[in-house]
């Protein structure tokens, strides 16, 4: 059984059994159905106690009579239908588009044709026919003869059901360079003694939610079809590791061509199936993983040139619990570009501090969560980052020097980058500065900060601002303290924040038994002083 089939509501499915039911008259013929939404199933393929076909979720099966489903149509006759139809015909529904998350939902087609119906197909280069219910290309020359400069094509969510019928696109499109088969269930049924069909000029290839685990088949699908591929888009497939591993292990080598790699919402965890996978991939400068289950990632040992070319990392939503991950990112030698979002990591930390770590600890990163990080920027976020540590440090035993170079290794860096700050810190605790006549870490905790307290609540008894010297060992719940008496506002009603300077993204002092050291609140500074919402 290779078929694909569609039902009035939109659900698309593969047949997996044709022929009677046992508890059903045995004359009439039955599909058994999987579902790709298994929302649309009521069972695994079993029906009273006789098992017909086997369903990978439990409820993704069901029967359906042949006549309650439709096989699809022809990609000329889709073609035809979305961008040379009657403006009376302009409304349609157009079936389940997948999401992002591997989920899906009901579109509806307004106005398509209205906006297209003066286009002629024959020189049209970006053409849709997703959700069309495609699924064949029809005889050999007659997608040609309608539109044969189509440039970039989305097949996505259609009925396709096998590569052979797709690989019919290469002799009709010549001029192809970006093609879309997502939330197509495909069966690679190519005979491998024939001739090799290839897509000479696709460098674009978007395969997402088309239930293709296998990374070997996947690689292999582009290395025989796809010879001068630079992106590849499988996301929502659920690949494993040990699907990276068995690459890692296998012979393939089709990818010393691919720039852009997306991977997003699949089941990777571990960083070193990445690395032994696609590691050695010499021009990947893009790689997005968004969505998996990564804890932790792995530096490239400097022997390996792993990820040597990659310069943009996307790794939101997932399960990355140390900042040492983030550390290790300065071993990427061209890494610019980061997205790091919803991980456990930054669970606890508000999103101008996660900023200022991260721009901090990133050495040579330029663009963060898709901002660019100014030169200002980047100086303020160093200077802090580097006064956190210098406090830590001074509350740590005497021979945690270790320790702290372990927890953070830019720390001799930025040292030497800005020495004015290591030398203020040495005199303090040598007791050779201005704040204390004490020797050793006594003398840091007494040093002063003087700060302008901000007001920026409503709720404040007065608006004044207010020059106060702080000592760094204050707690942030004693500086609410002192906000309460000055401003009339209760520690529960309030929130401070420090910025460097009026330009400076301010970091919020989120943690009352923190002191104002850890958080590198520093002379000429504003302490900002908000409602809670």
């Amino acid at each position: 059984m290779n078929k694909r089939v569609q039902d009035a509501e939109g659900f698309r499915g593969s047949v997996r059994y044709e022929g009677p039911i046992h508890s059903k008259n045995a004359t009439t013929v039955y599909w058994g159905v999987e579902w790709d939404d298994p929302s649309r199933g009521k069972h695994n393929g079993e029906s009273g106690g006789v098992r017909y076909f086997q369903a990978a979720h439990p409820t993704s099966g069901s029967f359906v009579l042949p006549e309650k489903v439709s096989l699809g149509t022809g990609i000329v006759d889709a073609l035809h239908e979305r961008y040379m139809q009657s403006e009376a015909l302009d409304t349609r529904a157009a079936g389940h588009v997948g999401t992002a998350s591997g989920n899906s939902k009901p579109i509806q087609l307004v106005g398509v044709h209205k906006i297209q119906e003066k286009q002629d197909l024959g020189v049209i280069g970006k053409v849709s026919a997703e959700g069309s219910q495609v699924a064949h290309i029809g005889t050999t020359g007659e997608l040609f003869r309608v539109a044969p400069n189509i440039v970039e094509l989305n097949l996505g969510f259609n009925l396709l059901a096998s590569w052979s019928e797709v690989l019919k696109l290469s002799a009709e499109l010549p001029l192809l360079e970006h093609l879309t088969l997502s939330g197509n269930i495909l069966s690679y049924d190519v005979d491998v003694d024939a001739p090799r069909v290839v897509f000479p000029t696709v460098h674009t290839l978007v395969m997402n939610q088309t239930h293709t685990s296998s990374w070997v088949d996947l690689l292999r699908i582009c290395r025989d079809h796809f010879p001068a591929l630079r992106q590849l888009h499988a996301a929502s497939n659920a690949i494993t590791n040990q699907a990276m591993q068995l690459d890692a292990a296998s012979p393939l080598s089709c990818s010393s061509a691919v720039e852009v790699l997306d991977l997003s919402h699949n089941e990777l965890s571990d960083w070193s199936s990445l690395t032994a996978s696609i590691g050695s991939w010499p021009r990947l400068h893009t790689l997005s993983l968004n969505g998996n289950r990564l804890v932790q990632v792995d530096p490239p040992s400097a022997s390996s040139r792993s990820f040597a070319a990659l310069s943009s990392l996307s790794l939101s939503d997932n399960a990355i619990v140390a900042w040492s991950s983030v550390d290790a990112l300065n071993a990427f030698p061209s890494l610019e570009a980061l997205r790091l979002t919803k991980n456990p990591l930054l669970t606890n930390v508000g999103a101008a501090e996660a900023r200022m770590l991260v721009v901090a600890r990133c050495a040579a990163l330029q663009v963060f969560n898709s901002s660019d990080i100014r030169p200002k920027e980047r100086q303020d976020a160093e200077q802090m980052y580097l006064r956190r540590i210098l406090h830590e440090q001074s509350s740590l035993p005497a021979g945690s020097d270790k320790v702290i170079q372990l927890t953070h290794p830019r720390l001799a860096q930025l040292q030497a980058l800005y020495p004015d700050i290591h030398a203020a810190h040495e005199a303090a605790t040598t007791g050779l500065g201005t704040t204390g006549s004490g020797g050793g870490p006594a003398a840091l905790a007494k040093s002063l900060a003087k700060v302008t307290f901000v007001v920026m609540s409503m709720n404040a008894t007065t608006m004044d601002s207010m020059v106060k010297s702080l000592p760094l060992s204050m707690t942030v719940a004693q500086v609410k303290a002192v906000v309460e008496k000055k401003y009339g506002l209760r520690p529960a009603e309030h929130q401070l924040s420090f910025r460097a300077s009026k330009k400076a993204m301010p970091i919020a002092l989120d943690d009352d038994g923190g002191e104002l050291g850890y958080f590198g609140v520093q002379d000429g500074g504003e302490l900002l002083i908000n409602d809670i919402w």
